[in-house]
């Protein structure tokens, strides 16, 4: 059984955008994992699902829970794409307005409209590309938030 590494949310999150986050919430986190040994989820203290691990590449994944969560704590446009229009399934680069430009390929981003949290999902191209390009999908949307409350 390969050897269990402690896991640094914190440390993750801070390589996937760039930015060094201080949550409260993501300090009292416990790691989930599988039966080979590898991490699968992060929980946290309720038991509810913020994280799951990806296996391919280690990268983290959002849920609804972890995305509302970064969504307060992430400083300004980062990790953020700002969109016009409301996605279905995919967010396309005609409505994306603004995004952060140091986002990444493949990493999950959270859409907003109009400062409010909508969805959340995998980015297809970068940020800087979201912004450039006027054709084609930004995001693959994970989930949707009901953000009309």
């Amino acid at each position: 059984m390969p050897m269990r590494k402690n896991i640094s949310v914190i440390d993750a999150i801070t390589f996937i955008y760039g930015v060094k986050v201080e949550c409260k919430e993501l300090e009292e986190v416990r790691v989930k994992y599988s039966k080979t040994g590898m991490p699968r989820y992060i929980i946290d203290r309720n038991g509810k699902r913020l994280f799951t691990v990806r296996s391919s590449d280690g990268l983290l994944t959002l849920s609804e829970e972890s995305a509302k969560i970064l969504f307060d704590c992430l400083p300004g446009k980062v990790g953020k794409v700002y969109v016009t229009e409301l996605p279905t399934k995919t967010v396309f680069n005609k409505h994306v307005v603004d995004a952060d430009e140091n986002l990444l390929r493949g990493v999950d981003a959270l859409i907003v409209k109009d400062d409010e949290l909508i969805a959340y999902g995998r980015t297809v191209v970068s940020g800087r590309e979201m912004i450039t390009l006027n054709m084609g999908e930004a995001i693959k949307v994970r989930g949707k938030l009901d953000w009309r409350k």
